[in-house]
């Protein structure tokens, strides 16, 4: 093999890996579907470039570029340059952002801005130059059995089947059961878009393909595809199938030229099948609310929609589209910038959307409003014009276009079925579904292979004379080009380095000192000095991805087991920890202050620490109003800045800052639980107790609460020795009534209920806090006795 061909086959083969990239996983790391996925798929697309590179001065070189000339035709492509005014687009959003740095490098929750997507069009460009038809079938065969795996694993979370992975540490068994799996895309509604492209890769397989396991094996897979869709029970994602199912059958109904399968009319076939949609629709129509559609996945959610059982999602969808819309007049032409929509919403919050819950949305949930926020008319223009660009390729009067026999049939050309109107079909589905949601990397790479895949369609139906481009062999020109190629190269060696391997690693080391246990064998200073030498490799070098390693890694493992604990926060040797992880947040604040979810983090964090050095509470005092510059109508702001004021005992100006939040909306619970908390700090309990009170009968459920709040609840309670409410509140969590906490109350209080249960002789509630208690190993044999005494009715040992 000459080197001029191993390294075309080398690029080949990194192209086809990317089709691998949904099964990554990364469970070592923050977010483990994502985060390993950006970085696979990233690493993957610049060794490709830099060998690309390569093979171009190579080719120079021998004055022979094996690219055939018609592939230099994408240039030409009109659905390629409406891409590259999309990308256009991009870049001029970027350049005019809010926060440019931010639109520039994105982040590793969404794996977007102008770096993530450059690394798209970059697979885009290469996959035209570089893939034969042969090479586009490996490709989409590939996607297959990626998909069989996704779908395998999606059906074992969906029935239950559990392996415990730190018994058998194999990841492809390391499941989490779920009514709505997720399977190695981690999100039920992402799996059911890529659910969408695998269903269009196995109808051109379908097609394309002469034998038969191919055949039978892409007809399976759109069969389980279609099912997996429903198992998920993504909304957008069916009404975006039965979309498109529908404007096909549409199709065929309207086609001028009838076409027949084993002499039946595909027109009639399509005209039943429209009517019996019909007909299905109606009459779920009339009877959804009948409890037969509760037990079809997939069918029930939307029944609970269109019958108003779950209409907070919807109520909440539509809240997000309103500020969006707010968003894009302030902004119309060049809009907030990618990656930029969370700072446009927190700027335009609508107060009543906290009766849903503390939610922060970085995507309006809808990519027409997302774009039109982030890349303004110019981006929502070129976006749309894509579509109708490949609409044009799909359906521009060329001889044979993506045109194969019908299995079985002995028809001539003009009886054979053209495959443009599936993959039409199919890409409406995929418009459809993400009305109500939006993209991410696990559906942004099938969506540009199969723009790739068009575009090189496109170009191969032109008659091409097949010869070699000849380049004289000019000094100049050579040096030129190696110098250039050498720049990029190391540029993208240094990507490969810096926003690949060092971001998985310190995303990985992060969650390693999280993780560490404390030995028998070593001080608690030796202890705290080898958490912080992990912490501190996994927050330097800064680079974008701090903005997640940090932010995540201290919700996920340091707020509730480190600063909540003020036993631990006393201890001088674990305070030094504390400033490290109050620092890293300083520093993001101090590079990007946009977000105002690092404030309230670090508030979160320095509360504990204010609680022994009340002149602490200045800061926090001082960081919640700048927070509430940029986001002057979020409620929590408030709250937070009421707390800051009531630990420098400025009482009424902390009950002032609450009535404010409340008034913004007054029918939101936590609210007046924060009212009523600020009564409480000023010993005005006649006024708490009032608070509270509305706060309970506006959520009895508590489904918007905080673990926080409900603990500050039942401690406010035991302080006012009203036991009995405390234990109400711990039979409800126990018997599930109360979901917001999922790791229960502290421990006391369900010691103290069980003391007001032993004292009012009440037999079955004790049974049930003994029984919850159980699962602390110190107090177990103490419970299990104690539930026998209970079930014998032995009060007075009791």
């Amino acid at each position: 093999m000459s080197f001029q061909k191993f390294l075309q086959t080398s690029i080949k083969f990194f192209l086809l890996l990317t089709a691998i990239t949904p099964l990554v996983l990364a469970r070592e790391i923050i977010f483990p579907f994502i985060f390993g996925k950006m970085v696979f798929f990233r690493s993957v697309i610049e060794i490709a470039l830099i060998l690309f590179l390569v093979y171009l001065l190579y080719s120079f070189y021998k004055n022979n570029w094996k690219l055939e000339i018609r592939n230099w035709k994408l240039f030409k492509s009109p659905l390629f340059i409406l891409i590259l005014l999309f990308f256009v687009s991009i870049i001029i959003s970027t350049i005019f952002a809010l926060n440019p740095y931010r639109a520039f490098w994105g982040d590793t929750e969404r794996a977007e801005g102008l770096f993530g997507m450059l690394h798209l069009l970059v697979f885009l460009i290469m996959t035209v130059l570089i893939f034969t038809q042969k090479d586009w079938s490996k490709f989409f065969k590939i996607s297959l059995f990626t998909g069989l795996i996704v779908i395998f694993y999606g059906f074992l979370e969906y029935i239950g089947f559990f392996w415990y992975p730190n018994i058998v540490n194999f990841p492809f068994m390391a499941l989490t059961p779920s009514p709505r799996p997720g399977s190695y895309i981690g999100n039920p509604a992402f799996l059911a878009t890529y659910m969408i492209f695998i269903i269009m890769f196995a109808v051109i397989v379908w097609r394309q393909s002469k034998q038969i396991f191919w055949k039978y094996f892409s007809l399976i897979m759109i069969v389980l595809a279609i099912a997996m869709i429903f198992v998920t029970g993504t909304r957008g994602a069916i009404l975006g199938l039965m979309a498109g199912i529908f404007s096909l059958l549409v199709y065929f109904v309207f086609k001028k030229q009838s076409i027949y399968i084993k002499s039946i009319s595909l027109r009639k076939i399509s005209l039943f099948l429209l009517m019996l949609i019909i007909l299905f629709s109606s009459v779920f129509w009339v009877t959804r609310d009948n409890a037969v559609w509760q037990k079809i996945p997939g069918i029930d959610r939307l029944a609970q929609v269109i019958s108003g059982i779950d209409k907070e999602s919807t109520q909440m969808r539509f809240m997000n589209w309103q500020i969006g819309w707010q968003a894009f007049k302030e902004r119309p032409i060049l809009g907030w910038g990618p990656e930029n929509y969370l700072f446009a919403y927190q700027e335009n919050y609508n107060p009543d959307m906290a009766f849903y819950g503390e939610t922060w949305l970085d995507r309006a949930h809808n990519k027409v409003i997302d774009l039109g926020v982030m890349q303004g008319i110019f981006g929502l223009i070129t976006y749309l014009l894509m579509f109708g660009g490949i609409f044009y390729l799909l359906f521009r009067k060329q001889p044979n276009y993506h045109q194969l026999r019908a299995e079985g049939a002995n028809y001539d050309a003009k009886q054979q079925i053209s495959i443009a109107p599936f993959i039409m079909a199919i890409l409406i589905a995929y418009f459809i579904q993400n009305l109500v949601l939006f993209d991410q990397l696990t559906s942004y790479i099938p969506f540009f292979a199969i723009l790739g895949f068009l575009i090189s369609a496109s170009i191969k139906q032109d008659t091409v004379i097949n010869q070699e481009l000849i380049i004289k062999n000019q000094l100049f020109k050579k040096i030129i080009l190696s110098v250039i190629v050498t720049v990029v190269v190391i540029v993208l060696s240094y990507s490969l380095y810096s926003y690949n391997y060092i971001l998985y690693i310190q995303a990985k080391t992060f969650k390693e000192a999280s993780e560490l246990r404390k030995s028998i064998n070593i001080t608690d200073e030796e202890f705290v000095s080898l958490i912080k030498d992990k912490i501190e490799k996994a927050m330097y070098p800064y680079n974008f991805a701090q903005y997640n390693i940090r932010g995540q890694g201290v919700d996920s493992y340091y707020l509730n087991q480190f600063f909540y604990h003020i036993e631990l926060i006393k201890n001088p040797q674990f305070g030094s920890l504390a400033d490290l992880l109050i620092e890293g947040q300083e520093e993001i604040i101090r590079k990007e202050p946009y977000d105002v979810r690092l404030f309230i983090r670090e508030v979160e964090m320095i509360n504990p620490k204010a609680a022994n050095e009340p002149e602490l509470y200045k800061k926090t005092e001082s960081l919640m109003r700048q927070a509430l510059e940029i986001a002057p109508k979020r409620q929590e702001l408030h709250y937070n800045l009421a707390f800051s004021l009531s630990g420098q005992e400025r009482y009424d100006e902390s009950i002032e800052v609450v009535r404010y939040a409340l008034n913004l909306s007054p029918n939101i619970a936590r609210a007046h639980y924060h009212l009523g908390l600020m009564f409480f700090l000023a010993d005005n309990n006649e006024e708490a107790v009032k608070e509270l009170i509305i706060a309970e009968e506006l959520d009895p459920s508590f489904d918007n609460f905080l673990p926080g709040d409900l603990n500050n609840i039942v401690f406010i309670y035991t302080d006012w020795a009203q036991i009995d409410k405390v234990a109400e509140l711990i039979i409800k969590q126990i018997d599930g009534e109360i979901t917001s906490l999922s790791y229960g109350f502290k421990r006391g209080y369900y010691e103290v209920a069980l003391r007001y249960f032993a004292i009012v002789h009440n037999k079955e509630s004790l049974i049930k806090v003994a029984f919850y208690l159980t699962r602390f190993k110190d107090i177990k044999d103490r419970m299990e006795v104690l539930i026998d005494l209970a079930e014998k009715e032995n009060w007075e040992i009791i």
